[in-house]
C-alpha cells in the first residue's frame, strides 16, 4: 500500500513535464509582449486590431498544446491571460457580462498581485496592467524552471522512500 501511493504521488508530480518544448512557450510570450508594444510605438490598437490579435495567440497557444509542445499548466495559464485581456475589452453597454467580467479579472488579479479590485475604483486599469505584467513574467520564470522543478521533485521522492537527505 505505501508503495502504491508512493507510486501515485511520483506519477501526480512528474505528470505533464515530458515533451516540453519551452521554445514554443517562450514564443506564444514573445508574440503577447511583440504585439502590445507594436501597438504602443505605432499608437494603433483598439477593439478591431487587438481582439483579432489575442485570437491569432490563442490559435497559436491550441497548435502548441495540440503538439504537446507546452503543458498543461503553461496552455491553462496562458489561456487564463489572454481570456483577461479579452474580457477587459469587451463592450458592454447594457452591462449584461458585467457580473462575469468583474469576477474573472477581480480573480486573476487577486490570484496574481494579491489585490482585491474595488470595481468602482479608479485605479483598476492599473491594477489590472499590473497583473498582465506580473503574469507574463511568471509564466516565463515557469518555463525557466522547469528543469529545477523535476530536480526538486526527484529529491522530494528521494525523502519520500526514506532514503538519506543530501
Amino acid at each position: 500500500m505505501r508503495k502504491t501511493c508512493l507510486l501515485i504521488f511520483l506519477a501526480l508530480f512528474c505528470l505533464n513535464l515530458f515533451g516540453v518544448d519551452k521554445q514554443a512557450g517562450y514564443s506564444l510570450l514573445d508574440k503577447v509582449i511583440s504585439t502590445f508594444k507594436g501597438m504602443a510605438e505605432k499608437g494603433t490598437g483598439g477593439r478591431e486590431k487587438v481582439i483579432p490579435a489575442l485570437e491569432e495567440m490563442m490559435a497559436g497557444a491550441k497548435k502548441a498544446r495540440d503538439r504537446e509542445q507546452i503543458d498543461p499548466v503553461f496552455f491553462n495559464r496562458y489561456n487564463r491571460l489572454l481570456m483577461v485581456m479579452k474580457l477587459f475589452l469587451v463592450e458592454d453597454k447594457e452591462g449584461i457580462l458585467r457580473p462575469v467580467i468583474e469576477r474573472e479579472i477581480g480573480e486573476f488579479v487577486w490570484d496574481v498581485e494579491g489585490i482585491k479590485l474595488d470595481s468602482s475604483g479608479k485605479k483598476v486599469i492599473g491594477f489590472v496592467s499590473q497583473a498582465i505584467a506580473d503574469e507574463l513574467v511568471n509564466l516565463h520564470l515557469y518555463l525557466d524552471n522547469i528543469e529545477k522543478k523535476q530536480e526538486l521533485r526527484k529529491k522530494l521522492e528521494g525523502m519520500g522512500s526514506g532514503e538519506e537527505k543530501k
